[in-house]
Order: structure tokens, then sequence, then C-alpha cells
């Protein structure tokens, strides 16, 4: 019998996600200034800001467990403060290296939550019975969507350090009243202590179980979102001659199409079983992102607003193609895994981001080499080539 999800439990899980996108994006859409007041070129940035892995790698070797043994509510509140602090310290730096101390930081805050977050999320939605996930991940491109927004509007008037400081403390609070509210749904410590090893490493090891498919199939989904957020703003306004605030439109559209589909999550599963939504909508991103951004740039050399605005369709297609196949495969992973939901979003995402971590630091130094435009192709053509594992979806009928 499927357990009830109601709408106090909805609400409670709401504030995990939405201040979790604003507060964790409010850095993003400021990376070019951050670049600029650490003084250092776009490879450097690239790879410092994809080291954070470390961090993140670190955290989805311990964090699944400790969620296993400890329960959901102290890794939430351990990493939104984590986050949130380290975010609000980034204004702060000039120096390259005390950045990458404190990115590895936030990264392994950052995961910690991530961890927590979705682990709850996917056992209250095998509990349920209900499409829960997407739309939630839909809350965090909300929450993200909002602060680019606000970035666009406040940039001129507000310092760096004003803009993050406030948006991360006011966003740690909205996550404290979430974790309180969620307390009483929260997955508590698993008593079942026979099925899983300890902490130790070769215990972890006992229990990793590597789905190498649905992970090289996350890698290639998701990097268009993550080069979006790392290039999307540079682009704008190292290619585009863009204004600063300007700049973070790409990001903006971008999240605001993926949001839109992750929304409407329902109503496209019942148009397209799983395995046609991967065949298609990595082709439509994959191909509109690569067409209209390589289209922006070549327009923007004698039309700048012609070209910029050509290169927001591009962001917007990316979105749509982009937008339900993370959670789609982390569906995916759960169904084919008899681990508890936080060990199993655990070892996807170690695997996914050792993997993230090596074509960020790639992209990173194409764009250094030679330009932002052809170092964003290799996300529009690793996207396109995810339906290609359109088979580890359902069918339509099963």
């Amino acid at each position: 019998m499927k357990s009830k999800f109601s709408k106090i439990e909805r609400r409670a899980l709401s504030f995990l996600f939405l201040p979790f996108g604003i507060g964790a994006m409010a850095t993003a859409t400021r990376f070019p200034e951050i670049r600029d007041q650490l003084g250092i070129n776009n490879g450097t940035f690239g790879t410092f800001l994809s080291l954070g892995a470390v961090g993140s790698v670190v955290a989805f070797i311990l964090v699944g467990h400790w969620v296993h043994n400890f329960g959901v509510k102290p890794i939430v509140m351990f990493g939104a403060t984590g986050l949130f602090g380290g975010l609000g310290l980034v204004p702060h730096l000039h120096n390259p290296t005390y950045w990458l101390v404190i990115n590895i930081l936030i990264a392994f805050s950052w995961t910690s939550f991530h961890i927590a977050n979705n682990a709850q999320a996917i056992h209250r939605q095998d509990e349920v019975g209900e499409l829960i996930l997407p739309r939630l991940h839909g809350l965090w491109s909300l929450g993200a969507l909002l602060t680019s927004l606000l970035a666009i509007v406040i940039t001129p008037y507000v310092t760096l350090a004003w803009h993050i400081d406030v948006i991360v403390f006011v966003m740690w609070v909205l996550t404290m009243y979430g974790i309180v509210k969620s307390t009483p749904y929260f997955i508590d410590k698993n008593e079942e202590a026979d099925a899983f090893s300890g902490l130790s490493i070769k215990g972890i090891a006992k229990t990793f179980k590597f789905q190498p498919i649905v992970v090289v199939a996350m890698v290639l989904a998701m990097q268009t979102e993550f080069s979006t957020q790392d290039w999307s703003a540079i682009y704008a306004k190292d290619t585009l001659r863009m204004s600063p605030s300007l700049s973070i439109y790409g990001y903006a559209v971008f999240i605001g199409a993926m949001i839109i589909f992750r929304f409407n999550a329902r109503w496209l599963a019942s148009k397209w079983s799983e395995s046609e939504l991967i065949a298609k909508l990595p082709v439509f991103g994959g191909l509109g992102f690569a067409t209209f951004i390589s289209l922006g740039t070549w327009i923007g050399s004698t039309n700048r607003v012609l070209g910029f605005i050509t290169s927001l369709i591009g962001f917007a297609l990316a979105g749509f193609g982009s937008s339900i196949l993370a959670p789609t495969l982390f569906g995916i992973a759960f169904r084919k895994s008899s681990l508890p939901s936080s060990v199993v979003v655990a070892q996807i995402g170690l695997s996914q981001t050792i993997a993230t971590f090596l074509v960020k630091v790639a992209i990173a130094w194409v764009a250094q080499a030679t330009s932002v435009t052809i170092a964003l192709l290799i996300p529009a053509l690793m996207l396109l080539a995810t339906s290609r594992f359109s088979h580890l979806g359902r069918k339509a009928g099963d």
C-alpha cells in the first residue's frame, strides 16, 4: 500500500530545494567578476572551479553511508551551513589558492546537501508512487532562475560582496526553517546494520555497485547544465561583449526552459515513454544548442545584440533538451539497485563527479586555447549523444 504525500510534507520538502537553488547559484551569476577579482585566465579559472570535485568525491564516498547510519536531518543541516557559509566567503577572496580551498569545502558541503535531499525525495517517491523528483528539481531550477533574474537587476548597483552575502544568509535561514518543518518526514537512521558495512573505505567498497551505463548517460546529459552554469556569462561578456548584467541572461534563459519541462514532467510522461523522451529530448537540445551558439557568435561579430539574442535561443533549446534527463536517470538507477536511496545517489554521483571533472577541465583549456564558443560545442555534442541511451528507460506499456 502506497503512503500519502501530504501538502504539508510537499511544502516542507520544497524548502530544501528552492532556497538551495537560489543561494547555491548566486555566485555563478557573477563568475566573470570573480575571475577578474582573482586575476586568472579562463583555463585556470575553469580548472580551479573543476577541482572542487575533490570535495565532491570525498562527500560521495562518505555521505551516502552517513545518511544511512545517522539519518537525513544532521546531514542537511551540516551541508547547508557549510555550503552557504563557504559561498559567503567567495566575494572577499583575491588569492586564487584560497579560492581553490574554499571551493573544495563548498563542493563537499554542496554534495552532502545534494545527497541527503535527493535521498529523501527518491525514498518518498518510491513509497508514494508519485513522480516527485522532477518537480523538486524544478524548484531547484526555479531558485537558480530567481537568483539569475535578481542578479540582472541588482548587478549594476550592488557590490559583489553585498549581493552574495545577503542572499546566502537569507537562504540559510529559510533552509533551517525547511529542516524544522521537514523533521517529521525525514528518513531516520537505518536499523538494518547487517545490510551495510561500516564507514571504513574497505566497508564502503563492499557495497559499491557500479552502474557504468547509467553514469555515462548522466555525464553526457548533465554537462550542458554544468557548462552553462560555468561559461554562459563569460561567453556573453567576452565573446559577445555584453555588460555584466546582460551576461547573466544566458543562464536565466537556460534555467527557465528547464523549469518549464520539469514542472510538466507528468504531462511529458503521459505523452511519451521514458525511452522515447531520452531518445528525443537530447537530439532537440544538443543540435539546437550547437547551431544557435555558433550562429550567435558569427552574427555577433557584426551585430552583437542580434548575436546575443540568437545565442539565447540556443541556451533555451539546451534547457529544454536536458531538463528532465537527470531526475529520470536517477530514478532508473534507483530502480536497478537494492541499496538505500542515499547510497545509490552517492555511488552514481561519485562516478559521475570524477568523469565530469575531467570533462570540465578539458572544456576550460579548450576555451583558453581556442574560444568559449568552441568549448561549448563539447557539451552540445555530449547532450546529443545521450539519445543513444534510450534503451535504459521504460518503454510504452512497461
